[in-house]
């Protein structure tokens, strides 16, 4: 399975430079309005600009939303660079880089739609004594791409290519690459968000939608319920440690049972216009209550307990490479944080888990390197660091000190950088 280690980002909202080192759960730590959710918005982007058609990429190079006005930002190209393993003996290293669209009115009007300029994709065989990187695509001069032909060759080979296209989607029609599944494996990275800010009672909530065959089909939890129903049929053993973990989480629940609750052979009209397919739910029984409830009974911190363990089981299952949540923390009690964080690491496989959150509760249950906080900038942009490796035994102590965790002691050191900036060069690594 493909593996996700890291990701760089330039040029994007108010984003100059960010570089994120994942462990198997990574978090972006930070007061509101330091740009979290920017660096969310960010991979996600850059990720779905590489599965994209030409003409999506094209309106994407012109996206208002994404296209920074920060003054020191403003006319930078967005770049983006991942870097992982393809298996135990192969890393890889790809990225691009494009101009975004300029469209300004003044006495004359100027227009110039975005266009890619730069992309390239590097291979390592790690066996050996000194692996290095070999280049296989390389684009420096926007339509001027060269990539390498075969194992002897060199990555001089001319491909013809627009302004809107990406060597890595046209070299994947070339079965003949002897680097075609290791293109087909970095194509193939899945980035999955969890929205935990989301109404509770709307996660649970029935819907009546249309499925890939224009038939009605309704679903609950956006097919939470179902998902859940069909793992307890499929893979018997995730569905109970997967209800053992909510179980243990939240003691007075005493059953979970996802349920079929349109299964009975109704009579149906010949002229009906259609026929309501089978709905599922999710039912509770709790320990101090005499029958057993919906689950959407429930209060919002198990709703979306549930819907999170449950996302992650099915990112896990789904081979997704990360995970993107929003505000881990939100409506789930503070005393819960640590098992949940250990349910979560124990339940995610390879795939790897990137959230934000401002709470100082979450972070003293993170190591040093898990952690990266959001600084205080005189520019106006995002600045995420982690401490420096050096200097995190002198933190532990200072923390110890003053009786706090490494968590709690970097969120109050955080919230004071401001005034004591001369400690970020000190403490943190270069941006």
């Amino acid at each position: 399975m493909v593996s996700l280690n890291k990701i760089t980002i330039k040029g994007f909202r108010n984003i100059d430079f960010i570089s994120i080192d994942f462990q198997n759960i990574t978090s972006l730590l930070a007061p509101n309005n330091y740009g979290k959710s920017n660096v969310m918005a960010a991979m996600t982007f850059g990720f779905q600009f590489i599965k994209s058609q030409p003409k999506t990429r094209l309106r994407m190079m012109g996206d208002m939303s994404c296209i920074s006005i920060n003054k020191g930002i403003a006319g930078k190209p967005f770049v983006f660079e991942e870097e992982g393993s393809i298996d135990e003996n192969t890393d890889f290293l790809y990225g691009f880089s494009f101009d975004w669209k300029r469209n300004r009115k003044g006495d004359v009007e100027d227009e110039i739609e975005g266009q890619i300029i730069t992309e390239y994709l590097r291979i390592r065989n790690k066996i050996g004594d000194k692996p290095k990187f070999a280049t296989l695509i390389n684009r420096t001069a926007g339509n001027k791409v060269k990539y390498t032909p075969s194992l002897t060759g060199r990555c001089d080979r001319e491909l013809l290519i627009e302004s809107d296209e990406l060597a890595l989607n046209k070299l994947c029609n070339y079965d003949d690459l002897f680097y075609h599944n290791h293109i087909e494996a970095i194509k193939a990275i899945k980035v999955r968000g969890i929205d935990t800010l989301s109404d509770p009672e709307e996660i649970f909530a029935p819907r009546l939608m249309m499925n890939d065959e224009g038939k009605r089909t309704l679903m609950l939890g956006s097919n939470l319920a179902r998902y859940l129903y069909e793992l307890k049929q499929k893979d018997k053993d995730t569905f109970e440690l997967l209800i053992s973990a909510i179980t243990n989480l939240i003691p007075t629940i005493e059953i979970i049972d996802p349920v079929v609750i349109n299964k009975l052979d109704l009579k149906i009209d010949e002229d009906a216009p259609f026929e309501l397919p089978d709905q599922y739910d999710v039912i509770v029984k709790e320990r101090y209550n005499n029958q057993q409830t919906r689950f959407q009974y429930l209060s919002t911190g198990s709703m979306k307990l549930l819907n999170l363990l449950t996302k992650v089981v099915k990112a896990q299952k789904d081979g997704v490479q990360l995970l993107l949540v929003e505000e881990l923390e939100n409506s789930i009690h503070p005393r819960l944080l640590q098992s949940l964080l250990s349910i979560i690491d124990d339940f995610l496989g390879e795939t790897k888990l990137l959230f934000t959150s401002h709470s100082p509760n979450l972070a003293k249950f993170l190591t040093a390197p898990q952690l990266y906080l959001g600084l205080p900038s005189e520019k106006g942009y995002v600045d995420f660091r982690t401490l420096k490796a050096t200097k995190v035994p002198r933190v532990l102590k200072i923390a110890a000190a003053g009786e706090m965790s490494l968590g709690e002691y970097l969120f109050d050191l955080m919230l004071d950088l401001e005034c004591e900036r001369e400690l970020i060069s000190e403490f943190f690594t270069k941006n």
